[in-house]
């Protein structure tokens, strides 16, 4: 008596990511999908430079949040003062009721401002074809909410980036990835993941995108334009996003 065997799909780079969903074409072959971007701040015949939005924030609800923890900080208040009238400024009741109304709606206001106002929101990638290089614009915050975030660029040799698509699930976010994956030259070992794009539900615009990138680092220029013309208004880059000087010479210049 046999049984039905099935071949499922095996992850072609090592060590394997536990969100795998799917390897891309290598990006030096031809790609079989239609290329498309969602977004596309600049496009030449040097570097192409695409925007990585930050999906997991909602900014118009930080404000939102800002205002509302504003007035219920100011609602703490009046009912602290009314509460404790009749108390000494030393009894402990009342030093715990001031602490709340005072303590914990600042932060919180400050927190949510700072996310509006000061918070980077694209977090950019370069692709500069004529040397052959990927640059990836990071942040990182520190766990301290007060303190700057700190700028990371890091430089990638095309020919050593794979790509994978990932199903990612947390209580921040969930949806489809597109990693790009460093693997030491001439291997399929992983040296490091990155995030290139992300989408809550449409898996195929993942594909499309990495398409649209292997397409022109191998010189292709009949690439159709973005899905979205121009910028989101919500998420226009701000000075404080912009590359360092050394890293914006080499990275839209010849070699």
């Amino acid at each position: 008596m046999s049984f039905m065997q099935f071949d499922y799909p095996t992850p072609r780079l090592h060590p394997k990511h536990n969100n795998w969903c799917e390897d891309l074409p290598e990006n030096h072959e031809p790609q079989l999908v239609p290329p498309q971007l969602r977004w596309l701040t600049e496009r030449n015949d040097i570097y192409l430079e695409v925007p990585r939005y930050r999906t997991e924030v909602m900014w118009g609800g930080m404000l939102l949040s800002a205002f509302l923890s504003l007035a219920c900080a100011v609602l703490s208040l009046i009912l602290a003062f009314v509460m404790t009238a009749g108390l000494k400024w030393y009894d402990l009741y009342g030093i715990l009721i001031w602490l709340w109304a005072g303590g914990f709606f600042p932060p919180l206001i400050l927190y949510c401002l700072k996310m509006y106002f000061v918070e980077p929101r694209s977090q950019p990638i370069r692709l500069n074809r004529k040397r052959q290089k990927l640059y990836v614009y990071n942040y990182k915050q520190p766990w301290q909410p007060w303190r700057k975030a700190i700028t990371r660029i890091s430089v990638y040799h095309w020919a050593d980036i794979h790509g994978e698509v990932h199903f990612e699930s947390t209580p921040a976010i969930s949806g489809y990835h597109l990693y790009g994956a460093l693997c030491e030259p001439g291997t399929h070992q992983v040296v490091e993941r990155f995030v290139l794009a992300k989408e809550w539900g449409e898996r195929e615009q993942l594909n499309q995108i990495w398409s649209y990138l292997c397409m022109y680092m191998q010189h292709d220029d009949e690439l159709p334009p973005p899905r979205n013309a121009g910028t989101a208004d919500f998420w226009q880059p701000r000075k404080a996003d912009a590359w360092p000087e050394a890293m914006e010479r080499e990275s839209t210049s010849t070699p």
